[in-house]
């Protein structure tokens, strides 16, 4: 779809979400969600956060990164509690967008209590229109475009940092959040590789033992696997 041709998507909702978890490996679940409402205008209408009751142990690794201990977790909700119960189900007869850096580890989580969820990536949107970029995190971008929330691994801040991007983003670009949208999932041969030892060079320029191994070593999930398809 050419951004030109976009016809504009409507929303019951629009959130950043993030969340941190028990670790980064497939079965892990949220230690803490945060999330923040805002609408066309990026004018925030609510921000909820809550520790969660991940009703598994925390990998020492994920604990050192977010600081999140079994103990502070006891007596937390469940991330169903939370938002069946205290959250009266809102999301589940809903269109949500929902934008988080790296959407394709938190979309998961959160997809399941949605009756309809679209994701912007912050992450995907940052690497194809800055593929030159040092590198995509969070803490980097937040870093080369001034923002004032400071990303700390805690779900909150991150979120605030993760929407202070988009905002800025979309103010630089002078885009619509559809727009955005096109953007972020929009990758072809010739776009530039954005990570890696081959970062900047046309996706369409690498080196044949390059893209096998890229083809079988990222997650089935990466977006880079329908590109280098066509090559």
């Amino acid at each position: 779809v050419a951004v030109g041709d976009l016809q504009q998507m409507t929303y019951d909702r629009m959130i950043v979400l993030d969340f941190e978890t028990t670790g980064l490996q497939p079965g892990n679940r949220p230690v803490e969600i945060a999330w923040l409402e805002f609408d066309s205008l990026y004018k925030v209408s609510q921000s909820v956060t809550s520790l969660i009751d991940p009703q598994m142990p925390i990998e020492p690794g994920a604990q050192k990164v977010h600081g999140i201990s079994a103990e502070m977790l006891v007596g937390k909700p469940t991330l169903e509690e939370f938002l069946h119960g205290e959250h009266a189900d809102k999301f589940a007869n809903e269109h949500v967008l929902v934008v988080a850096h790296n959407a394709a580890f938190d979309l998961p989580m959160f997809e399941p209590f949605c009756k309809k969820a679209t994701s912007l990536c912050t992450m995907r949107l940052a690497q194809a229109l800055y593929p030159t970029a040092e590198n995509h995190r969070l803490s980097t971008l937040a870093s080369m475009f001034a923002v004032e929330v400071e990303p700390t691994h805690r779900a909150m801040a991150d979120v605030g940092a993760c929407f202070e991007l988009l905002r800025t983003i979309a103010k630089k670009e002078d885009k619509s959040i559809d727009e955005l949208l096109v953007i972020a999932s929009y990758t072809s041969p010739e776009s530039l590789m954005p990570f890696g030892k081959h970062k900047g060079k046309m996706i369409k320029d690498l080196p044949s033992d390059y893209v096998a191994w890229l083809s079988t070593t990222l997650e089935p999930s990466h977006w880079i696997h329908p590109v280098i398809a066509l090559l």
